[in-house]
């Protein structure tokens, strides 16, 4: 082998294993928990929706009916009503999940002061998606007064999605 050769491949496992070892020492200093509120801030930015990061706050905001007293924005509320619940269970590694955000965004924003929306990553809080019964990704469910309202699975154009809250605030409102 000529000496060329040899130096190349030896600059080549020196470069591998510099990287191996900024890796590992990046990692020591990433604790889980800031990797952790990573994943949960890319899901969120997409949707919109608030994080559910317990299984304490979705009982809470989800399953528990939240009515004109607990709104925080008052003027915009309007009536007494107690009002659903859009719940999108994704994951940050769900190529579908990721078509659907911008979807449940764009609802989100149609519905206004008419429907809450809330995020639940599956890799964070699978207890909570078992609970639910969520099989697959990405699945929507809307609640009221912590019934189930409606269930919708896999990736959805905007028009769909609608018509499933029309359908619910619909029959809310008979």
């Amino acid at each position: 082998m000529t000496m060329t050769k040899k130096t190349s491949i030896f600059s080549a496992v020196f470069s591998l294993l510099f990287l191996l070892f900024f890796l590992c020492v990046a990692s020591a200093f990433l604790a889980p928990s800031t990797i952790h509120s990573l994943t949960k801030l890319s899901m969120v930015s997409k949707s919109g929706g608030r994080l559910i990061i317990s299984p304490e706050q979705f009982e809470r905001e989800v399953l528990l009916p939240k009515s004109f007293s607990q709104c925080n924005n008052k003027s915009d509320f309007s009536g007494n009503k107690i009002i659903p619940v859009l719940v999108l269970f994704s994951a940050p590694w769900c190529g579908p999940c990721r078509l659907t955000s911008p979807v449940v965004k764009e609802v989100m924003k149609q519905y206004r002061n008419k429907i809450e929306v809330v995020e639940i990553s599956t890799d964070d809080l699978p207890v909570v998606a078992s609970k639910a019964g969520v099989l697959s990704i990405p699945t929507i469910l809307i609640y009221h007064e912590g019934q189930v309202m409606d269930t919708i699975v896999g990736c959805v154009a905007k028009n769909v999605l609608a018509r499933a809250v029309d359908k619910v605030l619909e029959d809310l409102s008979a």
